[in-house]
């Protein structure tokens, strides 16, 4: 009995020291990179910045709690797929921390890929965020991007969702950067 309860132990600390896996959710599943993607021309382009809450202030002492944060991006067109060009996690002073989308993929007609951010994950800290790039050959609605934060505080649970904003400058100055220079190389 006591050797399973040791073995219990040290099961459960590998588990919780081990690294986070960033290929949880939908996105890595339901994306697919485009066939030709010089031949793409996209009709309208945007970037969303999606607030992530990892770490939320918990009573007195800066003491925090760790939430798991979902990223979801959720293609409403019944018709049209749109392309996810990058979906990037920033932490809370503007570093970013990793790439979850990796290459420009079709994101099918009402699909929706999603990125997890797991608990025991705390590069981003309390002001993490994500700027999701994306866009359309087809004049079709945004897309609804945003992402649902969970997790316990001693009995309390916690669950908010926190919705992504279209950044309507930064979209523009895209839109104006052509999808290849003339010397044939991709745009920055």
């Amino acid at each position: 009995m006591k050797i399973l309860l040791l073995c219990g132990v040290l099961l459960a600390g590998c588990r919780q020291g081990s690294a986070p896996d960033h290929n949880e959710g939908s996105g890595h599943t339901v994306l697919a990179p485009l066939a030709k993607p010089s031949e793409y021309a996209p009709r309208v382009r945007r970037i969303v910045y999606v607030p992530i809450y990892s770490s939320l202030y918990w009573g007195v002492d800066r003491q925090t709690t760790e939430l798991a944060a979902t990223l979801s991006i959720r293609n409403v067109s019944a018709k049209h797929a749109i392309v996810i060009h990058s979906a990037r996690y920033y932490d809370s002073a503007g570093k970013e921390i990793r790439e979850y989308a990796g290459t420009s993929s079709s994101l099918a007609a009402l699909a929706t890929a999603d990125f997890v951010v797991q608990r025991r994950d705390t590069a981003g800290g309390p002001g993490a965020n994500f700027l999701v790039e994306w866009s359309a050959a087809e004049d079709v609605d945004e897309p609804v991007i945003e992402a649902v934060m969970v997790g316990q505080h001693g009995n309390a649970g916690i669950s908010f969702t926190s919705p992504g904003r279209t950044l309507s400058k930064a979209s523009a100055e895209l839109e104006a950067v052509p999808e290849r220079r003339k010397d044939g190389s991709k745009r920055p």
